[in-house]
């Protein structure tokens, strides 16, 4: 058994750790979305030869993105990890639903966390090799982030606001990729 100066001891050793609990408490049930505006989205779909690959379509695709992502950063917001992603169904095709990140970035507690830009670049190639983006009526962005906390649980949550294009019915100017 131990002696009542011990308590003192215990007490100091889960302090830290029942401290840190009650702050991830603080923040467990926290609305980490936000409103983003992504608009005047345009686009276009080329045949290219990707090595591995073969003949591949290819669309690019440029807009307007605008969101303020500073009310996400609390105490437990260490950095955050945004991306935009552009959505669109394959049909007749076994991997029907398709993701992927046009573009990303990193934004660390202390630096400025609003987002404007005006006809972004994609930073990463949308490949389909199923042929599916030339026509197709409908491929929505949205933004989405993870939120690195310094204690607790990874969090990711999606932007209130996307928006849709149709993809144009005819190819643009051929282009060999490596």
């Amino acid at each position: 058994m131990g002696s009542f100066g011990a308590l003192p001891v215990l007490t100091i050793s889960i302090s830290p750790a029942g401290l840190t609990f009650l702050c991830f408490l603080t923040t467990v049930a926290k609305d980490y979305s936000v409103d983003v505006r992504v608009r005047d989205l345009t686009g276009r779909v080329n045949v290219a030869y990707v090595n591995g690959l073969g003949e591949v379509e290819e669309s690019i695709i440029t807009g307007d993105l605008e969101v303020d992502l500073t009310p996400l950063f609390d105490w437990n917001a260490k950095e955050l990890f945004v991306y935009l992603i552009a959505e669109y169904v394959t049909p007749n095709s076994p991997n029907s639903h398709n993701q992927i990140v046009l573009w990303d970035r990193i934004i660390k507690r202390g630096e400025s966390a609003k987002i404007n830009q005006k006809k972004f670049a994609q930073e990463y190639r949308l490949l389909d090799d199923r042929k599916a983006l030339k026509t197709n009526p409908n491929v929505t962005l949205f933004l989405q982030w993870n939120v690195i906390p310094n204690a607790g649980a990874l969090t990711t949550a999606r932007g209130r606001g996307s928006q849709s294009i149709a993809m144009p019915d005819t190819y643009s100017p051929l282009r060999r990729c490596s």
